[in-house]
């Protein structure tokens, strides 16, 4: 990986420097949040240039920090993969050489042609660029399709910008995603992205409450306090945990995987990888603010996962939850024989859920 900091940024636009990335390259550029199947095909056309103009790399370039939290940072949580999510995925789609470059306010008002100019073509060797059919770019979002293709003509790269990825009669978009995951369609997200809805989270106590009724949780605190969660409400899930919890022959594993969340340092740096070995376990989630015990509800929502056939401990350790389907809304009930009535028919429906899920 290559860090492009800030102050690498303004070192080479004012003063120049070396090549970062020696050679030509084939290069594509964004904020890949979720790094849905419209940014797969964009890595997918970024490698076939390559191989087919015979250049020394593919390439792809992103943002440590995302620009809208960098340009709104009020807003509310949003973001589909947080930085070490996202670089876990561009890892598995394959990307190439991977350029982290930070995004400020200072590098927000670069005009497209000084960025193009000088960062893409004069430190990545861009010879084929391959854009984003709604690609925007530089100070007042200036660089669009056609004035990149122009730029191209005079600085010797060619332009190849990526029709909409359509599923359904829907345009893939990371906004899509967004609308359908705060709106409790992770099935739909899912479809999107080309993998399950995720979240990685560190295991916290809770009230112990599960074990009395029969179906003990794991409270789950996201890494990331900018991820974005579903609504509110009971989901059939997978969940991966430390393969040391679960070794071969653990009942209820539904498969084995090798997804790590990649460590980085307090700059974004790469600085080593999760374990490599996780096992994965059928569950069902129940997402709110548990109004049957909480009177008006918990003041923050809360994430409350039952794994079926897992009896191990897992507070205190970090594990990825898969959202695969919804199931029902959150309810507040008159006691709690219906609340395990309901428990059990919870857990039928996602078990059905999870059989009809290929295994990892």
């Amino acid at each position: 990986m290559i860090r492009l900091t800030a102050e690498a940024v303004a070192k080479i636009v004012g003063e120049g420097h070396r090549p970062l990335l020696p050679g030509t390259s084939a290069l594509t550029l964004g904020v890949f949040d979720g790094v849905h199947l419209g940014h797969q095909e964009l890595i997918r056309r970024t490698r076939a240039a390559q191989a087919r103009l015979g250049l020394d790399h593919a390439a792809l370039l992103t943002f440590v920090q995302s620009p809208r939290q960098v340009l709104h940072p009020s807003d509310e949580p949003y973001q589909l993969t947080t930085w070490r999510a996202k670089l876990a995925a561009l890892q598995a789609a394959d990307c190439g050489v991977l350029i982290a470059a930070d995004f400020t306010p200072a590098v927000s008002r670069l005009d497209y042609r000084v960025f193009v100019a000088k960062i893409l073509v004069g430190q990545l060797g861009m010879r084929h660029f391959v854009a984003g059919h709604d690609v925007h770019l530089g100070a007042g979002r200036h660089g669009n399709a056609e004035t990149l293709a122009a730029l191209g003509d005079e600085l010797g790269y060619a332009m190849e910008v990526c029709p909409p990825v359509d599923l359904d009669g829907r345009v893939v978009s990371s906004s899509a995603i967004r609308a359908a995951v705060t709106a409790g369609d992770v099935t739909l997200a899912g479809r999107m992205l080309g993998r399950p809805y995720s979240l990685w989270g560190v295991v916290e106590p809770g009230d112990s409450r599960g074990h009395t009724l029969g179906y003990p949780t794991a409270n789950v605190a996201p890494l990331e306090t900018t991820k974005l969660l579903p609504a509110a409400g009971v989901y059939a899930v997978r969940v991966h945990m430390p393969g040391d919890l679960a070794p071969a022959g653990t009942p209820g594993v539904l498969g084995r995987v090798t997804t790590a969340l990649p460590e980085v340092d307090k700059d974004g740096l790469l600085v080593g990888t999760a374990p490599a070995d996780w096992a994965v376990f059928g569950g069902m989630l129940n997402f709110g603010r548990v109004p049957t015990f909480h009177g008006a509800g918990l003041p923050v929502p809360r994430i409350e996962a039952h794994l079926f056939g897992f009896t191990g401990e897992l507070q205190g350790r970090t594990v990825m939850v898969e959202w695969l389907a919804r199931l029902r809304d959150e309810q507040r009930f008159a006691g709690v024989e219906a609340l395990v009535a309901q428990l059990g028919r919870d857990a039928k429906a996602a078990r059905q859920v999870l059989a009809q899920t290929p295994r990892p």
